[in-house]
Parts: structure tokens; C-alpha cells; sequence
């Protein structure tokens, strides 16, 4: 470390070193997670009609990269400025291409957990088709919550001060301030996914008993409970850091390593491939698997065809002979109950087989 910078100063780099380390690290998960999970994307979202769900999507699945590729470009690569021959007009530029990038980060951050907070507006929203209120609701929470990131996001953007004399010394990429309260760019957005996930919860443990034999809404909890976990832990660690302004080491990661929007955006596109996954198994898209939850109200399972479903009913053992025995004076009613599985098929094959 160069001897001319303070005590106060060296913590700030090394902590500007630790947020370029973790970028390039969440920027190559991003890439193995787009690597792996390509096939599935191509399974699901390249055919077939263009919907809400499926514009939603793909903006999350490549507006984070592009994301975190401009941190990358404005903290790793070497500072324009620094010139054999460095002029007054250069190093006015270069502090407008920090300041530029670094704000655009800022702002592009809170649009991309906007689309992944729309993406799970629009999976709750299928939740409550028969409740107007519930839906007006949800669309108010989304809009109040994302507008206030976003002026905050915005105020944090224009107070922002690139530090300048950091350039004599050779060091790579943009330094910036810290800005204070940056906790507040992702409060919104926690109170959202919380509402978001006490309403998928609430849904599906209504009723206990249909619950337990219920894969739609067993599948929503367990991965409406694993996004919140990891929403939870990221905004977070990010709350936490933006608060210890007196550990550079901690706070500068915090706000510039783009820890939130890149693990948001993997968690969000998991929960939407099982979704779809979970449609494609029983015959049927991911729409009408949510918008018919409903059917999770009675006792139902999968036949032994796949897309097969079979609805378990109750029926009386003496409504056949009700028409016969309403006319006879002497026939006093004893009602006992069975149960018959009525069977559909939902890809044009029967099968009597049963499980």
C-alpha cells in the first residue's frame, strides 16, 4: 500500500477490493446458474405465446448480469484518467463516467428487484382470483413500495461524490462515496416479500387437512419460504453493512458489490422453473396450475399417467334408491358414506390404474 495514503484511507481500499471480489464472484454464479439452467429456460420460456409471466422472466434473467457487468467495468477496470500525459479535460471525464455508471447501478438496481417483486405479484395474484380486494391490495403495496426505492435510490444517485485524488496513485476503477442510510433503498422491498409471503402461506395453511395431500400448494410454500430466506439474509447483510459506516471493509460491500440484486434475480428464476416444472408434470401450464388452486381444496393425486389427476368424493350409499324410497311411508333414512375417485386425464389417455 502506497505509504502517502492516512490511517482512515486504507480501509476504504481495502474495502472497495473486497466489493470488486465479490461482484466477480456473484457475476460468475450468474453465469454457471445461466449455464446450467439453460435447457430449462429454453423448455419453458422460448415457446409458446408471450405473456406477463414470461416478459417478466427474462428481463430478471438478464438485466442483473448486464447489472453487475457495469460494476465490474466501473470498479475493475483501470481509471481513464490516468494518462502518460493526464490533462484537466480527462480527469473531468473520467469523474463523469463514474459518477454516471455508479448512479445507474444504483437506479437499474431497485428496477431489477421491481421485475422480481412484479414476477411474484403476478404468482400471488393467480393465488386470489375470486378476491378483487386482495389483488387491488397487492398492486398498491408494489407500486408504494417500489416508488419509495426508487426516490431513494435516486437521492442516494444525486449525492453522490466521486473521490478524485485517488487517481495519481495508479489505483483501478471508480471510488466513490459511501452514502449514508442506504438501508432505506431495500426496507420497501422486505416489507413487500413479507406481505407477498404471508398471503402464499395464509392460502395454502387455511386448511391443514387439504394441505397435507395437496403438491401445488406444498410446492408455493416451500419455495415462496426459500426465496424469502434468501431475500431475507441479502437485504440483510446489506441493511447491516450499510450501517457500519466505521468499517469500511464491511460497509463498502455492503452497498457496491450488488449483493441483493444478484442473488434476488438466481432465486427468483429457481422458483419460477419449479413452478413450471411442476405445471409440466401435470399437464398443464403454469397459469392455470395457480389460477385452479382451488382444486387443492379436495382431496386429489396424481394418476398413474402423468397429467392424470384423480378427485377423491364422498357419496351417499343410498342416494341411488333416494327416487324408490321417498315413496314409501315406512322407509326411515340411515345415511352412510363411501368414496369414489372420478378420474380425468388431461392428455387425451385413460388409464384405470390408480395410486
Amino acid at each position: 500500500m502506497d505509504p502517502s495514503f492516512t490511517q482512515e484511507e486504507i480501509p476504504s481500499l481495502q474495502g472497495a477490493e473486497n466489493a470488486r471480489i465479490i461482484l466477480i464472484a456473484l457475476f460468475s454464479l450468474t453465469v454457471y446458474e445461466w449455464v446450467i439452467t439453460l435447457d430449462d429456460e429454453m423448455k419453458y420460456f422460448w415457446t409458446g405465446s408471450w405473456g406477463m409471466s414470461r416478459i417478466l422472466f427474462l428481463v430478471n434473467r438478464y438485466l442483473p448480469p448486464v447489472i453487475s457487468l457495469l460494476a465490474l467495468v466501473c470498479f475493475s477496470l483501470p481509471n481513464p484518467s490516468v494518462q502518460p500525459v493526464p490533462t484537466l479535460n480527462d480527469a473531468s471525464d473520467s469523474l463523469q463516467f463514474c459518477k454516471r455508471g455508479i448512479q445507474s447501478i444504483f437506479v437499474t438496481g431497485i428496477v431489477a428487484l421491481g421485475v422480481v417483486q412484479a414476477m411474484l405479484v403476478v404468482r400471488v395474484w393467480y393465488l386470489f382470483a375470486q378476491s378483487r380486494l386482495t389483488r387491488l391490495a397487492m398492486i398498491a403495496a408494489f407500486a408504494v413500495t417500489n416508488v419509495l426505492s426508487l426516490y431513494f435510490a435516486i437521492h442516494a444517485a444525486i449525492d453522490l461524490d466521486i473521490t478524485p485524488d485517488l487517481t495519481k496513485f495508479n489505483i483501478r476503477g471508480c471510488r466513490a462515496s459511501r452514502p449514508p442510510r442506504f438501508w432505506r433503498l431495500y426496507l420497501p422491498s422486505l416489507i413487500l416479500h413479507t406481505v407477498l409471503y404471508c398471503l402464499t402461506a395464509f392460502r395454502a395453511l387455511r386448511n391443514r387437512r387439504v394441505f397435507k395431500e395437496a403438491p401445488i400448494l406444498k410446492r408455493l410454500v416451500r419455495d415462496g419460504g426459500f426465496f424469502y430466506f434468501v431475500v431475507f439474509i441479502s437485504i440483510l447483510f446489506t441493511a447491516i453493512g450499510s450501517f457500519l459506516q466505521q468499517y469500511p471493509k464491511i460497509n463498502v460491500p455492503a452497498i457496491y458489490s450488488n449483493f441483493t440484486v444478484a442473488t434476488t434475480s438466481i432465486a427468483a428464476s429457481r422458483v419460477m422453473f419449479s413452478i413450471h416444472s411442476l405445471a409440466a408434470k401435470l399437464g398443464s401450464d403454469s397459469a392455470w396450475l395457480l389460477n385452479n388452486v382451488e382444486l387443492s381444496r379436495v382431496p386429489w393425486r396424481q394418476g398413474a399417467t402423468e397429467g392424470e389427476i384423480i378427485v377423491d368424493r364422498f357419496r351417499r350409499d343410498d342416494e341411488d334408491d333416494d327416487d324408490d324410497d321417498d315413496n314409501d311411508p315406512d322407509y326411515s333414512p340411515s345415511v352412510s358414506m363411501s368414496m369414489v375417485s372420478l378420474k380425468t386425464s388431461r392428455v387425451g389417455r385413460w388409464n384405470d390404474e390408480t395410486w
